[in-house]
């Protein structure tokens, strides 16, 4: 998939995630940075948990586009090709897991809810950093971090992707594009093939409909705007629905309670 931008700052990864060493489980590495993307798809050893504490992240890999506001974080397994966007001004933490201690922690990658005892372990490990032996406390303590993060529950804010040439072609305009109200006839024709085809792509390769899928990709694009600062009524016409109404009910029904409450939960 093609999102890079070329007025974004480049990155290079951390150190962290490439050290092996089951006696420090956790190691974080904290950064703070402005309209900045990694310098390329990589990836490390150890698995990755990354959550931001202000603004939001796009982690965009080969599956997939995750979407990181502050109450969620995302989990990137060990040796998972991935690449970070941060989105404004981000306070950005990472905590590089060992791989001797990923078996509790999902296979795949995903977006999760990030609970208030997370925070506050992640904010704790930050303070202890890298350097900490394995007869301490501090040792005892990487351990209930992974406890807890390895235990939080997945959140809807990810966006599959295929890299099927046909399918990656009608995704990537949708996403450019997410107002788009093009129907399965027309890019159907675009790839000179039948609907009923292009629907059974669909569901092979994402196991979405098309509009499931459209939906979701505009529902990562309301949320990047709402972080914006961008109202109700500007996404809902930007996305082209028929009022704020409409789109206050799709995206309720995706994330359980209306744009308003979520930016309320958000900035609590």
């Amino acid at each position: 998939m093609t999102i890079h931008n070329d007025f974004l700052t480049k990155i290079d990864p951390v150190i962290p995630g490439h050290i092996i060493d089951p006696q420090r489980p956790v190691l974080p590495y904290w950064q703070i940075t402005q309209n900045a993307m990694c310098s390329a798809p990589h990836s490390h050893p150890r698995g990755q948990f990354i959550y931001s504490s202000q603004g939001i992240t796009r982690v965009v890999t080969d599956k997939g586009i995750y979407l990181l506001p502050t109450s969620q974080a995302f989990w990137c397994p060990p040796n998972h090709q991935h690449e970070l966007f941060f989105l404004g001004a981000v306070h950005i933490a990472n905590l590089f897991i060992d791989p001797d201690w990923t078996d509790h922690f999902p296979k795949t990658q995903c977006v999760v809810n990030v609970t208030p005892l997370a925070q506050e372990l992640i904010q704790r490990s930050m303070q202890i950093g890298t350097d900490y032996r394995s007869d301490g406390k501090e040792y005892r303590l990487m351990t209930v971090v992974i406890d807890e993060l390895s235990g939080l529950k997945r959140a809807p804010l990810a966006l599959p992707w295929s890299n099927h040439p046909q399918l990656a072609i009608i995704m990537q305009a949708v996403f450019n594009d997410p107002a788009n109200h093009h129907n399965v006839e027309h890019w159907s024709a675009m790839i000179h093939t039948t609907p009923r085809t292009l629907a059974r792509l669909f569901q092979k390769e994402v196991n979405m409909t098309f509009s499931e899928w459209r939906i979701q990709a505009r529902l990562l694009y309301a949320l990047e705007k709402l972080h914006d600062g961008k109202s109700v009524t500007y996404i809902a016409l930007e996305l082209g629905y028929s009022s704020p109404s409409a789109f206050i009910a799709a995206f309720k029904k995706i994330m359980g309670k209306s744009p308003l409450e979520y930016m309320s939960v958000i900035k609590a």
